[in-house]
């Protein structure tokens, strides 16, 4: 059998069956096309829609003063026909019309519209594809998820009072409850459970802390062979924080171990100014490679003091450590004394010194003195808050005096002899202090990175010079510099070398060094550590943010601070990004570059902000030059005007026919330029919101006869014919001169571009408007240029051939509008153009659902 011929499938058929909502429009925003879809959603029918205006169809609620449905979508529109491209709109608030059956007026409604152009064979834009998606139940639900959460807050503050009341009496109960329990076996069971507990927390960290540790001393130590100087260098970065870790954690083991009971530490006779001197001078390289002076005044004193070696070692460390820290210049000294039965230990520096109010709560657990200068921000704040603990436990007592600007001077003292211990927990022998020793390298190797935290700050890249074409080296490309302010050496390095690869990195050890090398040399984004000494990084963000160079410049922080309020702090103390510790470093990079890539987009926002007001001023000087303009010109018009009619009065009735069709000639051209200078005058009236109408009862009919008398005569010239045809009374309230330049600069118009081919103006009532048209048949308008020439200084074709200002369209449309009404452009079938104009015939703005017949 022959195969079945293929027949075409109904297009228009599969369109209208679409299942999303479409509308097709022409360039003019006319309706020639729908989806079933589309009718649905809008409660619309497809012949009461076709053929007519979407701005006719769908006007703004009249009751929605905030209402802006139409002019968005209008703009949309606008950018499609300029741009030649598809414009997504965001969700818009467009109410539409309710049908009279379900009650009139009025539907909120809330869509999410796509405008694409539709182009023929030959590129020229022929139709508007708008698709617009109803989100209004989206929207609704989104609202009451909102008023939901609202309530369910109010609710859950409500229940945990209510839980609070009952935990507060289920408290009270279980007070009275215990006691009628035994106090003894209670407070054993839980001496038991506490001990057990640090015992395992104790193992618990430890045991990774050494798995880290011991293989990387084996690695230094080149147990695996010999290792390159880049490894290494990652490898001690690594073992040095890894004992940092370790120090920390062993601070708040010895914390919680003092919280859960008294430690059984043994006391032995001890030479204490050996001891102290030995572990204070483990500080020596590190004072003299900071600039500053150690003095350790021990003598040997008259009998040996009963002491935990381990504890007091950790006392000279943590005092010693301390003062080192807070001390830029200057020096620390020892001094241990004897006095009576009590020995001292005297620690004392030449740093900035501690404010009185804080002397108070100085040996206060995780407390820190806000805002003194120090060589880093590092630390818990619990070294003090143990140098008191441990010297509790040797029966001792801790002192701070401080003056401001002078120094400080910390006080340890110990009673002699051993009656004040408890007799168990002495011993006669020590016993080997390797953990003394590990406890002493760390305190040490941390100082150590303190003091050479004051190298010189520098800048790195790894920036290559591509060879170029003819083989020379070309220049490297400009790189955005980021300033990177870390009071940590090792997060300074790390950072400084994942972003090296991409930008060029200026580090800074502190804020206050940050703060001056922006202010000098603003870099394209900053990447501050939140707490330093001096000056932190809060500090650094709001000093930059008020300074007007330095104000936008995308700051980011660093800290170690995580969760939900830390973040939102960070965010509103006007950071443009906020990343917790640890990160990684692709993290790093996605970040700086987002931020660089916003930074950038707002200063090319900012600039195309400043030529817009540039333009504007532009515009606002050239009209105010063209009011100054046409009312000089005024005067010598008249003048000139008023001289010819004496000179044609002057010559008579007997003068030369020649003489006589100059002075009309002459005439002409005056009332020509008049026109010109009345038309600047508008521009500048307009422009300035000085139109003002001047409204009485007209008959646009006869007002279309008279003006179109005048070119009737430059019609028959040129050989147009020309046609007026006023279907019907047509009154109302306007200003006649303004319409009747309406009129004038459309008939004209046409007659200029459709010369020699028939202009039909046509005036005719319909219900509560007016309907005026101008029909040529010329050279007609393209697509993309229709709404542009409505515009000022704006032509559909070249001023060289046809002249004019391009001004008398832009200022029909304002007369129009002001009018309440509207004006519309399209093609004429056949060739040509037609300019429509729809006018209120009572003062009432135009009813959008009428504006054209179709």
């Amino acid at each position: 059998m022959p195969p079945t011929p293929l027949v075409a499938p109904d297009f228009r058929s599969l369109f209208e069956a679409s299942p999303d909502p479409y509308l097709v429009l022409t360039p003019g925003f006319i309706i020639v096309a729908v989806t079933d879809s589309y009718l649905r959603v809008t409660q619309t029918r497809r012949e009461a829609i076709l053929g007519r205006h979407i701005f006719d169809v769908f006007p703004n609620n009249p009751l929605d003063p905030t209402a802006t449905g139409v002019g968005n979508l209008r703009e949309s529109l606008e950018r499609v026909l300029r741009t030649r491209a598809p414009d997504a709109m965001a969700v818009q608030k467009y109410d539409i019309p309710r049908p009279e059956s379900a009650g009139g007026g009025f539907e909120p409604r809330y869509w999410s519209p796509l405008n694409t152009p539709v182009f023929d064979a030959d590129g020229t834009l022929r139709y508007v594809l708008h698709r617009g998606e109803d989100v209004t139940e989206f929207i609704g639900l989104k609202n009451r998820g909102d008023e939901q959460n609202r309530q369910h807050a109010a609710l859950r503050a409500r229940a945990d009072e209510m839980e609070g009341e009952i935990f507060r009496r289920a408290q009270q109960l279980q007070e009275t409850n215990q006691q009628l329990r035994t106090a003894n076996e209670q407070l054993g069971e839980l001496d038991r459970l506490k001990s057990e507990f640090f015992a395992n927390v104790s193992h618990e960290f430890r045991t990774p802390l050494t798995l880290m540790l011991g293989p990387t001393e084996d690695l230094l130590a080149g147990r695996a062979g010999p290792l390159s100087d880049e490894v290494r260098k990652e490898m001690e970065r690594v073992h040095r924080n890894a004992g940092r870790l370790l120090k920390l954690v062993n601070a708040l083991l010895d914390l919680s171990r003092l919280e859960a009971g008294p430690r059984e530490e043994r006391f032995v006779p001890a030479d204490l100014a050996a001891l102290t001197a030995d572990a204070a001078s483990s500080f020596r390289s590190a004072m003299e490679r900071a600039g500053l002076k150690l003095t350790v005044d021990c003598p040997p004193l008259s009998q040996p003091v009963y002491v935990a070696p381990d504890l007091w070692e950790q006392i000279v460390l943590n005092l010693v450590s301390n003062a080192f820290k807070f001390t830029p210049q200057g020096g620390v000294t020892l001094r241990l004394r004897e006095h009576g039965q009590r020995v001292s230990l005297e620690v004392e520096d030449t740093g900035p010194g501690i404010p009185a109010q804080d002397l108070p709560h100085l040996f206060e657990r995780f407390h820190r003195v806000p805002g003194t200068p120090s060589r880093t921000h590092e630390g818990s704040g619990i070294g003090l808050a143990l140098v008191q603990e441990f010297a509790r436990l040797h029966g001792g007592t801790v002192a701070v005096r401080s003056t401001e600007g002078q120094g400080t001077t910390f006080t340890v003292e110990l009673p002699l002899g051993h009656a004040h211990l408890p007799p168990e927990r002495i011993r006669t022998t020590a016993r080997p202090r390797s953990k003394a020793r590990e406890a002493t390298s760390t305190y040490v190797e941390e100082a150590l990175r303190w003091s050479s935290a004051k190298t010189k700050e520098r800048t790195q890249s790894s920036h290559r010079h591509l060879p170029a074409p003819n083989g020379q080296v070309a220049p490297p490309l400009p790189r955005p510099r980021i300033l990177l302010v870390d009071d940590n050496r090792d997060m300074r390095d790390y950072i400084q070398r994942v972003l090296s690869a991409e930008y060029e990195v200026e580090t800074m050890t502190d804020g206050q060094k940050g703060l001056e090398s922006a202010l000098a040399r603003p870099p394209d984004l900053v990447l501050t550590d939140v707490m330093m000494p001096r000056l932190d990084g809060v500090g650094l963000l709001k000093a930059l943010r008020a300074v007007p160079h330095t104000r936008e410049l995308p700051i980011l922080l660093l800290s170690a601070k995580a969760g939900e309020q830390a973040t939102v702090q960070g965010l509103a103390s006007g950071a443009d990004d906020y990343l917790v510790k640890p990160f990684s470093a692709g993290e790093l990079l996605a970040r700086i570059g987002s931020n660089l890539k916003l930074a950038r987009m707002r200063r090319e926002m900012a600039d195309e902000r400043v030529r817009a007001e540039g333009l504007a001023e532009a515009l606002r000087a050239r009209d105010d030059f063209l009011s100054v303009a046409a009312h000089e010109l005024r005067t010598p018009l008249a003048a000139f005007q008023l001289h010819l009619e004496l000179v044609e009065r002057g010559l008579g009735r007997d003068a030369p026919p020649k003489a006589l069709e100059r002075l009309k000639q002459a005439r002409a051209f005056i009332r020509r330029l008049a026109m010109l200078v009345d038309v600047l005058m508008d521009v500048s009236q307009i422009t300035s919101g000085r139109l003002k109408l001047v409204r009485t009862d007209v008959d646009l009919g006869d007002l279309l006869v008279e003006v179109t008398r005048f070119a009737e005569e430059e019609a028959r010239r040129d050989g147009t014919p020309l046609t007026v045809a006023v279907k019907g009374p047509v009154t109302g309230a306007f200003d006649p001169s303004r319409i009747s330049q309406v009129v004038h600069n459309l008939v004209a118009n046409a007659l200029k571009f459709g010369r020699g081919r028939p202009v039909d103006v046509t005036l005719q009532p319909d219900g509560a408007v007016a309907r005026l048209s101008v029909v040529d048949h010329g050279i007609g308008i393209k697509p993309e240029d229709r709404e542009r020439i409505f515009e000022r200084f704006e032509r559909a074709v070249s001023s060289h051939h046809y002249g004019g200002l391009g001004l008398g369209l832009w200022v029909s449309r304002q007369v129009v509008e002001a009018h309440q009404g509207r004006i519309d452009v399209e093609d004429t079938p056949g060739g040509g153009t037609t300019f429509r104009v729809t006018l209120p015939l009572q003062g009432a703005p135009v009813d959008m659902a009428g504006a054209h017949p179709g």
